[in-house]
């Protein structure tokens, strides 16, 4: 009769540690086991958001400084490339130039028609004459062994002017400047002769 309770105890026992191991989550098969959740702290977060204001500050200042640079220099050089053209050519043949001649033909040395002299590739020597004088034009005469050759002429060209420019270590060049119709300073640079033998 003890026995027989004991049995009846300990199946009563097996039963309650059975039904507990039945409804723990870790007893269950690893399939339909529900795995761990895990949030976000709150360094993780800030760090993230610091990360992300960061940028963000970034893409802004870039963003105002190029507003700031589209009102200071008006001249965009991607939609006008005879504007970019003009300053390259005249950088080259101040570059190339062996020296400034008063004077050539009917034109003067002055701002609109700066006037220079150069030698060729070919060891002939050019004179170019550029003329600002007509608005939003810009033409490059040449003559080489005074034989006229081919204009090349710029449009849509800011108001250009020059005046000569002597370093403080004696170089000679020219200072390029131009400004758009609305009087706003659009090109400011110093174009600078080579030295030659």
């Amino acid at each position: 009769m003890v026995s027989g309770q004991r049995a009846a105890g300990s199946g009563q026992e097996r039963g309650i540690a059975d039904s507990s191991r039945r409804f723990t989550p870790c007893s269950l098969p690893a399939a339909r086991c529900p795995l761990p959740q895990r949030g976000y702290s709150l360094i993780e977060i800030s760090v993230t958001l610091a990360l992300f204001g960061i940028f963000l500050f970034i893409i802004v200042t870039l963003t105002a400084e190029m507003r700031r640079n589209e009102k200071k220099w008006p001249v965009d050089f991607m939609s006008h490339p005879d504007v970019s053209a003009v300053v390259s050519r005249l950088r080259r043949d101040v570059y190339d130039a062996k020296f400034f001649p008063d004077a050539w033909q009917t034109y003067s040395q002055s701002d609109q028609t700066p006037i220079m002299y150069t030698i060729t590739a070919a060891g002939f020597g050019e004179t170019i004459v550029w003329d600002f004088r007509m608005p939003g034009q810009v033409t490059r005469h040449a003559w080489t062994a005074n034989q006229p050759q081919a204009d090349w002429v710029a449009r849509s060209t800011p108001a250009f002017t020059t005046e000569k420019y002597e370093a403080p270590n004696g170089e000679t060049g020219i200072h390029l400047t131009a400004r758009d119709d609305k009087g706003k300073l659009a090109i400011d640079q110093i174009l600078i002769q080579r030295p030659h033998d």
